[in-house]
């Protein structure tokens, strides 16, 4: 069996949150399989973080804490059955704001439960609120005691809600609201009166979400965004002011724009916006609709963020360096560092314009910039299909590079980030424009690799839901351009997605695909394709996939052993224990190590699919 290097373990940070005083942030951070709670101080010259050991089991993936402006944290997490799935009830865990070892404070047990998150007033004392959704149908406000009696139910709401604004400093709370037959919009809750009211709606096909608060003048930024697909519109909301204004240089075609928070004084939005594979901070000014450009790392930054003394906190991932906070100051930016994270060797990354059939195509690439050099390199094919790679840290991908495999990780027509006529290139055409951009990539990858004398010429696809059909179908139609194929959390066809999955996905299948004729249809059906395929092919997907069902890829199994194929070096089948997004991010180690594996293998082991030829 071939030697795979092995990584230091590796961080993931997500779900940040910060307190209302904007003196603390949490998080959860995994290593392999561990998932432990994180506080930060943001008060001292860089952000100063922690573990929080709380009792020992504190946090899962599903948990959700909040910070407390005393310096405890909150954590609500849903119960989880033995398949993955919620067992309909709950837990609120206190900690104490010494944390460290300290046991938790306080816990209630909350049913029915199948998801929540705590939410904390900005006032002194805090009000400290959990929502909860107890079904596909309800959901339900609590206050949380801050002394050992149990939490006190406030409103049941029909609908599903998330997120959340404090419209003052602890009575009225703003929250997204997504009612059935109609997309989310935003209401208001009054917890003193135990009463909730729409406030903010476009219509029954938009989805309409409240984003941020200025408090002092009660001034919402919110976003709207249409059933088709591409960025949404960013709003700006004022008590007695009549309709949402959409200023213009707010909303300039084309930029993909999200608001994440005022200013101490709410005179100013912070605004991220994506440009290609990264991320930029913008600042508008309300009074003038003026923007200007914020500092920043170059990488990926996401919301929540916090903006209180002059200084911005906020989630980045850059490719050389685990996610942590970023801070952004008068003078500068920088990036918070824990002695944990500390691993000599990540691989950085490059963007590239790469030619392609339509107009150039924007790239990532790990492990050095002239990916034709090395003795085998991956095609990454991202998922979607309206999404994008990012120059941010990739586990699965410094994994390849670590095994001297160059990753070249196209943003190939449909992705986001490069104007509305790239993306909606795809649009009801699902495999057309895209599948055309990927083949000449690799047509134009393997060319420049023969060139340079590579130990294996052929470049290996692999691709992630969305991007793991779209490998396969390449794999079939130019059988002999491709060393390999490695494919996470497959579907067979659009239609036979539409078919089995669940409504969410069912209903963005039914928004961006139409079908076509027979022949078409055919020709972008795996199952009518896959007796082409010759080169080696590894599938994964989760036993619990949600999204794409298992079934989609034990039904390509099936096919491919009728067809003649033997399952053994050149032909992997792996299920794996965990939903579609551990899959497709490829978080258990193991199944990260034997992609690598195969991918070493490639043009190594010939390929059993050879007899269905």
């Amino acid at each position: 069996m071939t030697a795979v290097p092995a990584l230091p373990a590796i961080p993931s940070r997500f779900g940040f949150a910060f307190s209302g005083d904007g003196r603390w942030a949490t998080c959860l951070s995994t290593v392999q399989d561990r998932v432990t709670l994180e506080r930060w101080a943001l008060t001292g010259a860089a952000p100063s973080g922690r573990t929080v050991v709380a009792g020992g089991e504190t946090a899962d993936r599903f948990s959700r804490p909040i910070p407390l402006n005393d310096g405890g944290v909150l954590v609500a997490r849903p119960a989880v059955g033995a398949d993955g799935t919620p067992a309909g009830h709950g837990t609120v865990i206190a900690v104490r704001p010494d944390g460290g070892a300290a046991a938790a404070d306080r816990t209630w047990r909350i049913a029915p439960m199948i998801a929540g998150y705590p939410l904390a007033g900005p006032g002194t004392p805090q009000t400290l609120v959990l929502v909860t959704v107890e079904d596909e149908r309800h959901s339900r406000v609590w206050i949380l005691p801050g002394s050992g009696a149990r939490p006190e139910p406030v409103v049941r709401i029909p609908g599903v809600l998330s997120g959340g604004v404090w419209l003052d400093d602890g009575r009225t709370l703003a929250l997204d609201h997504a009612a059935a037959g109609h997309r989310t919009d935003g209401i208001v809750v009054d917890l003193r009166e135990r009463e909730w009211r729409r406030v903010w709606t476009v219509s029954g096909t938009t989805t309409d979400r409240i984003v941020a608060c200025d408090r002092r003048s009660a001034r919402l930024a919110v976003t709207t965004g249409g059933p088709g697909g591409g960025a949404p519109r960013i709003g700006l909301w004022s008590p007695g002011g009549g309709r949402v204004r959409f200023p213009e240089n707010l909303n300039r075609p084309g930029r993909a724009r999200t608001p994440l928070a005022f200013d101490d004084g709410g005179e100013r939005l912070l605004v991220c916006e994506d440009a290609g594979a990264t991320s930029r901070l913008l600042i508008h000014t309300p009074a003038d609709d003026r923007i200007e450009p914020a500092d920043g790392p170059r990488g990926v930054l996401s919301p929540p963020a916090s903006w209180t003394g002059g200084r911005i906190h906020l989630r980045s991932s850059v490719p050389h360096r685990p996610p942590t906070l970023a801070t952004v100051h008068r003078t500068g930016w920088s990036l918070a560092h824990r002695p944990s994270d500390a691993a000599a060797g990540w691989a950085g990354a490059d963007l590239v314009e790469l030619p392609g059939p339509a107009g150039p195509i924007e790239a990532i690439v790990y492990g050095g910039a002239r990916p034709d050099e090395c003795d085998r390199a991956v095609l990454a094919l991202h998922g979607g299909p309206l999404a994008a790679w990012r120059l941010e840290f990739d586990p699965l991908f410094q994994h390849l590079a670590a095994a001297g495999i160059a990753v070249v990780a196209p943003n190939q027509r449909g992705s986001t980030g490069y104007g509305e006529r790239h993306l909606r290139a795809i649009i009801g055409d699902w495999g057309g424009p895209d599948l055309e951009d990927v083949v000449h990539l690799g047509r134009g990858l393997a060319g420049r690799r023969r060139a340079a004398g590579a130990a294996v010429p052929a470049p290996i696809l692999l691709g992630v839901s969305y991007g793991a059909w779209l490998a396969l179908l390449a794999a079939c139609r130019e059988p002999d351009l491709w060393a390999a194929c490695v494919a996470l959390a497959p579907f067979t066809s659009p239609a036979s997605l539409y078919r089995e999955a669940a409504a969410p996905v069912r209903d963005r299948v039914a928004s961006l695909h139409r079908p076509g004729g027979t022949g078409r249809d055919a020709r972008r059906d795996v199952l009518a394709v896959c007796g082409a395929l010759t080169a080696p092919l590894l599938v994964a997907h989760g036993t619990r996939d949600e999204v794409v069902p298992v079934g989609q890829s034990r039904a390509l199994r099936r096919r491919l052993l009728e067809l003649g194929g033997t399952e053994g070096p050149g032909f992997e089948y792996l299920e794996v224990d965990g939903d579609h997004t551990a899959v497709v991010q490829a978080w258990p180690a193991a199944l990260r190590t034997n992609v690598v594996r195969f991918c070493l293998d490639a043009g190594r082991t010939p390929a059993s699919t050879t007899e269905r030829r």
